[in-house]
């Protein structure tokens, strides 16, 4: 009998030891470890890995800073050193080779000069021209021949700098708002860093080849699409003429757009209505550079291209083959014939049936955002990779709750990630064990230990009860024999 109770005792301490033992490490494992674990840059300093959405930009397409482009990252064009290729309706990175190669702007950096004086002027003020700083240019740098003491509007100057390039134009307005260009400089700088430009930095405000200033295909799309958001700005990228008036020291000034694939008549061969504006750029150590907007029915594209080669007759000076002007043109039909715009997710879109645990049914997902996305022309929706990503979800489920995500993936490029909520309600299968089920911290190893303590209480009450009604009995017994004895010592 001592032996069973020994027994039961050693059981009951098991028990006790149980209930005690698993709260504590259930707590531990939900406790973030003391070890120290070592640091992880992102590929992307402006995106934390693992964060939701941050697969469609470290591993997808998905916004101007998505590293894995639609199409690849293969060279396509015959010199090219950088290309970028940028759909604003969808934010999708289309096709980029070398984004991030730093590489002379050339003229480009007068898209940030025009910026940065359309920002701080209004367009009617006027302008006294100095020629001091104006004839250190190199000689046979573009130019409008401004006079000393000429008298121009912002307005003028800015359609010189812009449509004919002009070098003069832009120190013209550098000292006119900053002073001197030094300090111009440091505002143009400064503007591109607000938007994100962390590979660009320019050392002087017309472009002219420089050691120490650099830029990027990636960057150089966002100074465009930032330019274009100024609506005087984007009107004088889509320029193709304009007639400066005749001042206090000139007669009038006709200018003619130097971006070819706007201009019809200069070099009809690389005209293309698409182009809606821009800026091309050239000189012997930076190359043909070209950033431009173009646009059909459905995609509203930003190229830019750095880093072309140019080749001349025997001449010297006439172009063969321009580079910037060829390969933006095999660019634009790459773009436009390959590729088309559609939506991948929308509100009220069934998507997917997920179980649901303790509850009377399973769950029917959707999206709560219309996604549009740029896609092979040939793609269609059921050629996607679909990836769904749960917790275990258990009822009860209310409509509109967000019980999942889904990333939508073309071969190894990331297009759209989403969140997935529920359709419709879910109640409980039984309400009191499904409901005892969720109670807690709403995860599934709280439930787990939930259930394992039920049970634990319920095998120490059995054995709690066995252990009472063994003293018992043993009570009564020994009592029943006392008084057996003592009725045998009054009959002797």
């Amino acid at each position: 009998m001592k032996k069973n109770n020994l027994i039961a005792l050693f059981l009951c301490m098991a028990m006790l030891f149980q209930l005690t033992a698993l709260p504590i490490a259930a707590q531990a494992a939900e406790e973030p470890t003391s070890q120290t674990e070592p640091s992880v840059t992102p590929v992307n300093p402006t995106v934390t890995p693992g964060q939701f959405g941050s697969e469609s930009i470290l591993n997808g397409c998905r916004t101007i800073e998505g590293m894995v482009p639609l199409s690849g990252s293969e060279r396509r064009l015959d010199t090219a050193q950088a290309v970028f290729v940028f759909d604003t309706n969808t934010n999708t990175v289309v096709y980029s080779y070398n984004p991030d190669l730093k590489l002379s702007p050339g003229t480009l950096a007068k898209i940030v000069t025009a910026l940065v004086a359309i920002e701080s002027c209004e367009l009617d003020e006027v302008v006294v021209c100095h020629s001091k700083n104006i004839s250190r240019l190199p000689g046979g740098t573009q130019n409008v021949n401004l006079k000393e003491l000429e008298e121009l509007t912002v307005e003028q100057l800015l359609y010189c700098l812009i449509l004919h390039g002009a070098n003069d134009a832009a120190i013209a307005l550098a000292e006119h708002i900053a002073g001197n260009m030094e300090s111009f400089v440091t505002l143009m700088n400064a503007r591109i860093q607000k938007i994100g430009c962390v590979n660009t930095s320019f050392a002087n405000v017309h472009g002219l080849d420089n050691g120490s200033q650099y830029t990027t295909a990636r960057d150089m799309a966002k100074i465009l699409i930032e330019a274009q958001k100024n609506e005087k700005l984007k009107e004088i990228l889509s320029t193709t003429s304009y007639e400066v008036p005749a001042t206090n020291r000139s007669e009038a000034r006709s200018l003619t757009c130097q971006n070819y694939l706007m201009d019809e008549i200069t070099v009809a061969k690389y005209y293309d209505s698409r182009v809606t504006g821009g800026l091309a750029s050239y000189s012997a150590n930076a190359g043909a550079n070209l950033a431009c907007s173009a646009e059909n029915k459905q995609l509203s594209l930003v190229l830019v291209i750095l880093g072309c080669e140019r080749i001349f007759a025997s001449n010297g000076w006439l172009p063969t083959y321009y580079g910037n002007f060829d390969e933006m043109i095999e660019l634009l039909e790459f773009a436009f014939n390959g590729f088309k715009s559609c939506r991948i997710l929308y509100e009220g879109q069934s998507i997917y049936q997920l179980p649901v645990t303790g509850g009377e049914c399973s769950v029917v997902v959707q999206p709560n955002v219309n996604y549009d996305s740029v896609l092979p022309a040939d793609c269609q929706f059921d050629n996607l990779i679909k990836n769904i990503t749960n917790s275990e979800i258990i009822a009860p489920v209310k409509e509109g709750d967000v019980v999942a995500t889904i990333s939508l993936w073309y071969r190894s490029s990331c297009v759209a990630e989403a969140e997935l909520h529920a359709m419709s309600d879910v109640l409980p299968a039984s309400g009191t064990a499904a409901q005892a089920g969720t109670a807690g911290s709403g995860d599934g190893s709280s439930g787990v230990i939930s259930v394992i303590m039920t049970v634990c209480l319920g095998i120490l009450a059995v054995v709690g009860g066995y252990l009472v009604i063994n003293s018992l009995r043993r009570a009564y017994g020994r009592a029943k024999r006392r008084r057996r004895r003592a009725n045998r010592r009054r009959s002797w």
